[in-house]
């Protein structure tokens, strides 16, 4: 028989570990910011389509709760 504590939820991934500094530590800084620009961009895109399914009913429902 299963108990609750046998179904966890694995943690999510996170940028940990030895290979993730080597891996930043190959980039240069212009391909930091010039990705950092890129990601922020698309954020921004990807938040303005978004807003087309939002109504205001529907954020205050999604404040309330």
């Amino acid at each position: 028989m299963t108990t609750s504590s046998d179904n966890k939820t694995p943690s999510a991934p996170g940028p940990t570990g030895d290979h993730w500094n080597e891996l930043t530590a190959t980039l240069s800084p212009d391909s930091k910011e010039t990705f950092a620009q890129w990601l922020s961009n698309d954020l921004e895109r990807l938040t303005d389509e978004l807003a087309d399914f939002s109504s205001p009913r529907s954020i205050r429902k999604g404040l309330s709760r």
